[in-house]
């Protein structure tokens, strides 16, 4: 991907997250913070592709890989379209960072899901292929 088109989307990403924590705050959001501990399926996806054109499946592996490669946000899809940004747990990076390597795969993440501003996120505690 062109280094220039991929700073422009992980821009605007941060950019319509800025705007929804603006907006929640404005219209008290009382769905935010930390809703526990859960267990979530779906592929894993670069989402500086996913958000500009829909980027996703075995097609777009490759691109996938490199786009996690190179620092593009992770994000997990599940079957029924809902899509959490997964987020590095501090103290224990390792699931986090073996998920760098499953772009395309379907993958079992175990984490604490929050919301903050419209986002929904997962801060992954553990993860697993699935077979």
């Amino acid at each position: 991907m062109n280094k220039k088109i991929y700073l422009v989307i992980v821009g605007l990403i941060g950019l319509c997250a800025a705007n929804n924590l603006i907006s929640a705050e404005k219209h008290g959001d009382h769905h935010q913070g930390k809703t526990g501990y859960q267990n979530i399926q779906g592929e894993i996806l670069d989402m500086a592709c996913y958000m500009a054109h829909e980027g996703k499946g075995a097609k777009h592996k490759k691109c996938a890989e490199q786009c996690i490669k190179g620092g593009a946000p992770l994000g997990l899809l599940t079957k029924e379209s809902q899509v959490y940004l997964l987020v590095e747990d501090h103290n224990a990076p390792n699931p986090y960072n073996q998920i760098k390597t499953w772009a395309g795969e379907q993958v079992m993440v175990k984490g604490e899901v929050a919301q903050r501003g419209g986002v929904q996120a997962i801060i992954v505690k553990s993860s697993e292929k699935v077979k």
